[in-house]
């Protein structure tokens, strides 16, 4: 089941316009933003989504060239960039796997020359890469093309936490004062930027870690609980992230913490919705699907158009 609930102070892209906090600037860090460069997105979000709805959308970005540069796997993040500039008129090429690259066959091409020859032949280049910090390397060797940081080690992934974020406007029409849960592996890349755009909204945000998987240094924005069952009915957000770490053959199963549906029914109140960036194990159940609580469906759809919204503002392109 899909949920959204209409948010009553939809703003038009046309009010909202001030300073473009995007326009010709690398996305790296969530620390970039402000509350006002996100209503900003969110709001080109919106018009995304219903221009493609219409089956219509603008092509502001025709001759616009994304280079895909996945040093790692990747599913959402890949496609759904890739799928964003096809829609606004660009074109795409890249990699998904750095195999097929110089820097992954007998010659070692170092990373750092394969970066200087993206930012030639590209327009923006979105990139995934197991250094934490490497794309902010790649900003500062490229020659002209933007990059979007597309997960970094264990750093950041800006992108997925601006696409959470929207998500959370677009059910609760709003984001001020939202009391939110983080579970599982706090030690991600994508809890880590979720935290950063939540606090310039006065959100209070509890943290349950599965064993083993507490941050080394506690966030100062995280209050650290450790029973799920009686936090459940005090939030309105549950955030599960991804349990993908790598398990050895014949070791106990590591579920993490368990989201499933007789947890939720029993114990979460009856607004909460469930956040999950994708892709789950068996740390959000199946059973969840077809509930009230799940949000995370709405959360993989908004990708797109909020990646359209991005890669329009950074190019300052005309919205007709």
């Amino acid at each position: 089941m899909t949920r959204a609930r209409t948010a009553e102070h939809r703003i038009p892209v046309q009010e909202t316009r001030g300073t473009n906090g995007f326009a010709g600037r690398h996305v790296l860090s969530m620390s970039q933003y402000g509350a006002g460069d996100l209503r900003l997105l969110f709001a080109a979000a919106e018009d995304m989504r219903a221009r493609v709805a219409r089956g219509r959308p603008d092509r502001p970005l025709g001759g616009r060239l994304l280079m895909s540069a996945f040093f790692e796997r990747s599913t959402r993040t890949r496609l759904s960039h890739e799928a964003a500039m096809l829609r606004l008129g660009g074109v795409v090429s890249g990699f998904a796997d750095p195999s097929v690259t110089r820097a992954g066959g007998a010659t070692g091409e170092s990373d750092d020359d394969v970066a200087r020859m993206l930012s030639l032949y590209a327009d923006v280049v979105v990139v995934r890469h197991p250094v934490t910090g490497w794309p902010a390397r790649m900003a500062r060797l490229g020659h002209g093309a933007l990059v979007i940081n597309g997960g970094d080690g264990v750093g950041e992934h800006p992108t997925q936490a601006l696409v959470d974020l929207y998500t959370l406007w677009q059910v609760f029409g709003h984001l001020n004062g939202l009391r939110v849960l983080v579970t599982n592996d706090l030690r991600m890349r994508c809890a880590h930027s979720l935290l950063a755009g939540l606090r310039h909204f006065g959100c209070t945000v509890y943290g349950v870690a599965a064993p083993g998987k507490a941050p080394e240094q506690s966030a100062a924005e995280l209050v650290p609980r450790d029973n799920l069952p009686d936090l459940l009915p005090e939030v309105d957000v549950i955030y599960s992230s991804p349990t993908i770490t790598p398990q050895e053959p014949g070791s106990p199963r590591d579920d993490g913490v368990l989201l499933n549906r007789r947890l939720l029914d029993a114990h979460a109140n009856e607004h909460a919705v469930v956040l999950h960036p994708l892709p789950r194990r068996h740390e959000l159940a199946t059973d969840v699907d077809d509930t009230r609580f799940n949000g995370y469906w709405l959360q993989a759809a908004n990708a797109v158009p909020l990646r359209m919204a991005l890669l329009s503002l950074m190019f300052d392109a005309a919205i007709g």
